[in-house]
């Protein structure tokens, strides 16, 4: 593919990363389909011949004539009429076909396009940690990411999510820098500072693009007050930005917090550990929350997830069953929160119940459309049903909502492209999720299938010097229920060399 976006009407394509967005939304298009409209927007106006075509799309491969007539005829469906009320593609009888419309390229930009669907956009970014303290930096993190969470509640808004707005973590503040590359017209900063049994809060609302401060305040309180003071911060953003009607009607679908604040601080340092990968840091301090806090739904929801993260360690159903009790005990205090349905599908995938799994994952969508999180647990439940092509549409939806996302995200965002074949954006994508055991496995696979062995064999011995006992044998238990997309990981682990 060539290395320009494309504009076409309302559509832009990226050849580079395989995306083709109407109006800032991903359109669902194969990588084959992707590479026939790239080849068809190259030379607009022109007649391209059903073998130029065939030789895009399948390069060095015979393919019968008829796999091309379906490609375009599911790309003519994706991309509706013309302006005009025509086919974007014309078929020259005969001969080949033909891309009518007019393009332009479009310059590559990090700038996070602001959606044209009229929702106000808004960043908070990390509260700065006045405590003199460094080790309390995961409660000044934590408490600006659950006022994330509450404004996300918000359908009126569109809330940037953590993870892309805590790269903005800079003692001189550059409005115009964040506005630049997040594309958000409503900034959120603030302090903290925990003095004893009391915490002040300072925070502020910023106009992003035209550089002004909307509204400041200080809230002085007890500890046993945050929670109340996130939910009303959380409120008053929001009226101040889209209005009052629509702060009201989320008041009524809040989250459940917990009622001792030490459970909470214990939570907050946990899920600051769960997101370096530290699971062996994170469990203990989960599982002091729900000690303190047996009441506390997001507690025993994130034990589960570093508990599925300890399976993958351990291959222990003791380790499972924990799991599950966990995410089951999250639900029963409270089904209306996406994160405790998300887990639940999370320890439900690794027990191969994949359809109960989706329903789980379905309602954690619904229930917070905008968690990038869930996004990418839901993708990661396609992947594994051999819907790979789904999920991919589904992780640059998210990407546009937030993207720096966590590190993880791109291992799932690897073994959708490895899954679907492209081997070399998996290599990168992978080469951006971390340095776990699984991620230098599915690097060894990845280079194994282009052929490049010498990078497959470092990566295997890469793998092997974090967990010792890593075989084909052992990772023949990742919980695909689609065996083929199972078995195009197994044989890119022998082929690489990885001990059966």
């Amino acid at each position: 593919m060539q290395g320009t976006r494309i504009a076409f009407g309302p559509f832009v394509l990226d050849p580079d990363i395989g995306t083709l967005l109407r109006e800032e939304t991903p359109i669902a298009v194969g990588h084959r389909g992707l590479t026939l409209l790239a080849a068809l927007t190259a030379r607009p106006g022109e007649i391209l011949t059903k073998a130029e075509l065939m030789d895009a799309a399948w390069p060095g491969t015979a393919v019968e004539e008829g796999n091309l007539t379906v490609q375009i005829a599911t790309l003519r469906k994706a991309l509706g009429p013309a302006d005009n009320g025509g086919e974007w593609i014309a078929t020259v009888p005969r001969v080949g076909y033909r891309f009518t419309g007019t393009v332009e390229p479009v310059a590559s930009s990090f700038r996070r396009p602001t959606p044209p669907s009229g929702k106000p956009s808004i960043a908070v970014l990390p509260f700065a940690n006045l405590s003199g303290d460094q080790d309390q930096q995961y409660l000044s993190d934590g408490i600006t990411e659950d006022i994330i969470t509450e404004l996300a509640r918000f359908r009126s808004l569109l809330v940037i999510a953590r993870n892309s707005s805590f790269q903005f973590r800079h003692p001189t503040l550059d409005v115009a820098e964040v506005h630049r590359k997040l594309g958000v017209r409503y900034l959120v900063e603030g302090s903290i500072r925990k003095l004893g049994d009391r915490i002040r809060i300072t925070t502020q609302l910023i106009d992003a693009a035209a550089g002004t401060h909307l509204w400041a305040q200080r809230y002085d309180r007890a500890l046993d007050d945050i929670f109340a003071l996130q939910d009303e911060l959380a409120a008053l953003i929001a009226s101040m930005v889209e209005g009052q009607a629509e702060a009201d009607s989320a008041s009524r679908t809040r989250r459940k917090p917990p009622a001792d604040w030490d459970a909470y601080d214990y939570y907050l340092q946990g899920r600051a550990h769960f997101y370096r990968y530290e699971l062996d840091k994170s469990e203990p301090l989960f599982v002091r929350c729900i000690e303190l806090d047996s009441t506390f739904a997001q507690g025993h929801a994130f034990l589960a997830q570093a508990l599925v993260g300890r399976f993958w360690y351990d291959n222990d159903p003791r380790t499972l069953q924990k799991a599950w009790d966990s995410a089951q005990t999250a639900l029963a205090l409270d089904r209306s929160d996406g994160v405790c349905h998300q887990s639940m599908g999370l320890v439900l995938i690794h027990m191969r119940q994949h359809g109960d799994a989706g329903v789980h994952f379905e309602r954690a969508r619904s229930l917070n459309p905008l968690d990038v999180n869930i996004a990418g647990d839901y993708a990661s439940w396609l992947n594994y049903g051999g819907q790979a092509e789904t999920a991919l549409s589904v992780l640059e939806a998210a990407l546009l909502r937030d993207p720096l996302p966590p590190i993880w995200f791109w291992e799932v965002k690897g073994s959708s492209l490895f899954l679907l074949g492209r081997y070399s954006e998996a290599v990168g994508s992978y080469q951006k999720a971390g340095d776990q055991f699984f991620i230098h496995a599915f690097l060894a696979a990845s280079y194994a299938h282009l052929g490049e062995m010498e990078k497959a064999r470092a990566e295997v011995e890469s793998a092997l010097t974090r967990k010792y006992d890593l075989t084909v044998r052992l990772m023949s238990g990742l919980p695909f229920a689609d065996q083929v997309a199972l078995e195009l990981f197994m044989s890119g682990f022998r082929k690489a060399g990885l001990p059966g």
